[in-house]
C-alpha cells in the first residue's frame, strides 16, 4: 500500500458562475478528489481504523474538516460535527465519535423534512497477515461509502444548489463492532424522528468487477418503494439499478440503514424510516481482508457513481411523491 500524507489538506473546486449568461456551471466530483479521500482513510497509516484507535479519532476529525469546507451547517449541539459517545470492545470502554453535518431544505412545503444519507468509517484494524501483510485497510469496506459521502456533499455545496428537503450527512463509526455509531445516532437525533423522511447508507462502491459499470444495487428491495423512485430516476441514464441480486434482501439489515428503520419495536412492529444501502458489490474476495485496498479500484466508475447518486439525492430533495414502507412489520415514527 502506498503511503499517504494524512495531513494533507482537502481541496475543493469553485462553482464558476458564467457572466455571459449568468447560469451556473455544474462542477462535477473528479477522479482525483474521489482518489484522495479513499487513499487517505485506506493508507497504512490509518491502521485499519479499528473502533476505539487514535487513527479514528483522527480521521473523524479529517471528514469533520472535510463537511465545514464542503459548507455543511453544524447543529447546535454538535459544533464541531462530532457526537461522542463511549461503548465497549472485548470488555473495555472505548470513546467514538459520529460526524455529523446538514444542508438546511429550501422547498417551504418540504424543508421540515429531512433525508439522511450515511456511511461508517471504521474498519476492523490490523489481524491475520496474509502474504506479510496484516493491515485490513477497509478501502472498499468503508473508505469507499465515506468517499461517496463525502462527494455527495462536495458536490451540492460546490454548485451552489439549494435542496427542496434538509439533508443529514453522518459518517458513523463502530459499524463493525455492531453498527453502534449509527444506532447510537438513531436514538440520539439532532432533529426529530418523526421529521426524517428517509435513509440512504453507502457502504462498498469501489469495485465494478461483480455488477459491470454505472451499475448498483439497494438492499431491501421488498421492504419500501425507494428502489421504484430510484428506477425511475435512472431511466435515459447511463446508470441502471440492478435488481437481482439474491443477497440484497439479506444484506438489508447487515449495514446502518437497519438502525435508523429499526429505531424501536412494540408487538412485533418495528418503527422507523425507510431506507436502503447503495452499493456495488455483495460479498467480495477483497471484504475483510488485507486485500481490501484501493489498488482493486475502479475509480473512474465510482467516481462517475458519486456525481450521479449526488444528483440523485438532489431530486430525492424535492420529490413530491411518498416513499412508504411496503413491508407490514414496519411502521413510520408519527408525531
Amino acid at each position: 500500500m502506498k503511503k499517504f500524507n494524512i495531513l494533507l489538506p482537502v481541496m475543493l473546486m469553485l462553482v464558476v458562475v458564467l457572466p455571459a449568461t449568468g447560469q451556473t456551471e455544474i462542477k462535477n466530483i473528479t477522479a482525483e478528489q474521489t482518489e484522495e479521500w479513499v487513499s487517505y482513510l485506506a493508507s497504512d497509516e490509518m491502521m485499519g481504523r479499528m473502533s476505539g484507535s487514535a487513527q479514528m479519532e483522527s480521521a473523524a476529525a479529517w471528514i469533520a474538516v472535510h463537511f465545514r469546507s464542503a459548507g455543511l451547517l453544524a447543529f447546535g449541539d454538535y459544533p464541531d460535527y462530532l457526537q461522542h459517545y463511549s461503548t465497549t470492545l472485548r470488555g473495555n470502554e472505548i470513546n467514538e465519535r459520529n460526524v455529523i453535518g446538514y444542508i438546511p431544505g429550501s422547498d417551504p412545503d418540504l424543508k421540515d423534512q429531512y433525508i439522511i444519507i450515511s456511511a461508517h468509517f471504521d474498519h476492523v484494524g490490523t489481524g491475520r497477515s496474509v502474504n506479510g501483510d496484516s493491515i485490513y485497510n477497509g478501502a472498499d469496506d468503508n473508505a469507499a461509502g465515506t468517499a461517496t459521502l463525502m462527494g455527495i456533499a462536495t458536490y451540492i455545496g460546490q454548485n451552489g444548489i439549494k435542496p427542496g428537503r434538509g439533508i443529514v450527512f453522518a459518517a458513523v463509526s463502530a459499524e463493525e463492532i455492531g453498527m453502534r455509531g449509527s444506532r447510537y445516532l438513531a436514538s440520539n437525533l439532532p432533529v426529530a424522528q418523526e421529521d426524517l423522511w428517509i435513509n440512504l447508507n453507502f457502504e462498498m462502491t469501489g469495485h465494478s468487477e461483480e455488477l459491470g459499470k454505472n451499475r448498483y444495487y439497494t438492499t431491501g428491495q421488498s421492504m419500501t418503494g425507494l428502489d421504484e423512485v430510484v428506477a425511475g430516476f435512472t431511466k435515459g441514464t447511463s446508470f441502471q439499478l440492478v435488481d437481482t441480486i439474491p443477497m440484497a434482501e439479506r444484506l438489508f439489515r447487515s449495514s446502518d440503514n437497519i438502525s435508523f428503520s429499526r429505531m424501536s419495536e412494540d408487538n412485533g412492529v418495528i418503527t422507523g424510516i425507510p431506507s436502503a444501502t447503495f452499493a456495488t458489490t455483495t460479498m467480495g474476495p477483497h471484504i475483510h481482508s488485507p486485500a481490501d485496498e484501493i489498488e482493486l479500484f475502479d475509480i473512474d466508475n465510482m467516481t462517475g457513481l458519486i456525481n450521479h447518486f449526488s444528483e440523485l439525492v438532489i431530486y430525492l430533495s424535492g420529490y413530491r411523491g411518498g416513499i412508504e414502507w411496503t413491508s407490514p412489520g414496519f411502521k413510520r415514527p408519527v408525531k
